[in-house]
């Protein structure tokens, strides 16, 4: 993380290209990223946390979520909109060449890593959602059924190597890593960031834990779904009782 903040991008050409949105919309953009992006990563890794104790753990973890009244509804309205508003944004940013503000606190190798890694989480997100949403024609799978699925998909190797648990990890560890990043920026460009660079520093290296935490979290669950035993935190698991469950129909 950066110590200080740049007070602007280097060199006119990037400052004439930047894009000519209001200061509220970068707002906006902002806040679309940080906090739909966070509530999904926190709240996945707590239910998913759960596997680590068992399939059921897991499933309880699952079915106490689908009995949220109006789910679908918050899903769709706090999540899945402001996400998808922050994406579009975003890829027309990348696909531009534009910067989003005349002044970001990211250096340069920073803010490249921020856009790889936005249009990385993106990919992954349109990856993992689908299948898992639309596998039984559109229904919510059940918690069994779900991490039989899960564990199904990220078991499964080509060549000895399971792709689509490395797909994972390398998903949630974009996804961490620029939610992190973001929320660090988000601090850092207002008034008390701007007045006080040392909170800077200090909510820089809190972003570095936060993101390694997130990151190994979801590491530990990919890790126990593909192999059967925790990356850390016990010793070897025998595989969950999920696996037991008949797989729903594709």
């Amino acid at each position: 993380m950066p110590t200080t903040l740049p007070v602007s991008l280097s060199g006119p050409d990037v400052a004439a290209r930047a894009s000519p949105v209001t200061p509220r919309v970068r707002q906006v953009f902002a806040l679309c990223g940080v906090v739909p992006l966070g509530v999904f990563l926190v709240a996945h890794l707590a239910m998913n946390a759960c596997a680590l104790d068992g399939g059921s753990g897991f499933a309880a973890a699952v079915r106490a979520v689908h009995r949220v009244p109006g789910l679908p509804l918050a899903e769709s309205l706090l999540v899945f909109a402001p996400l998808v508003f922050h994406g579009a944004l975003g890829v027309w940013l990348v696909a531009s060449g534009r910067s989003l503000a005349p002044a970001a606190p990211y250096p340069p190798g920073l803010r490249v890593a921020m856009r790889v890694t936005a249009i990385a989480t993106l990919a992954f997100l349109v990856m993992h959602l689908p299948e898992l949403r639309f596998r039984a024609a559109g229904a919510r799978l059940d918690g069994a059924e779900l991490a039989t699925v899960l564990d199904a998909d990220l078991s499964t190797a080509s060549h000895g190597v399971p792709w689509r648990a490395l797909a994972y990890l390398a998903g949630a560890g974009c996804a961490s890593f620029h939610f992190a990043c973001g929320l660090w920026a988000f601090f850092a460009v207002t008034r008390a960031g701007r007045a006080y660079p040392v909170r800077v520093r200090r909510a820089g290296w809190g972003a570095v834990a936060l993101g390694v935490a997130l990151w190994l979290g979801f590491a530990n669950v990919v890790v126990l779904r593909a192999t059967g035993a925790r990356l850390f935190g016990g010793e070897g698991a025998v595989r969950m009782e999920s696996r037991r469950c008949a797989s729903p129909s594709r």
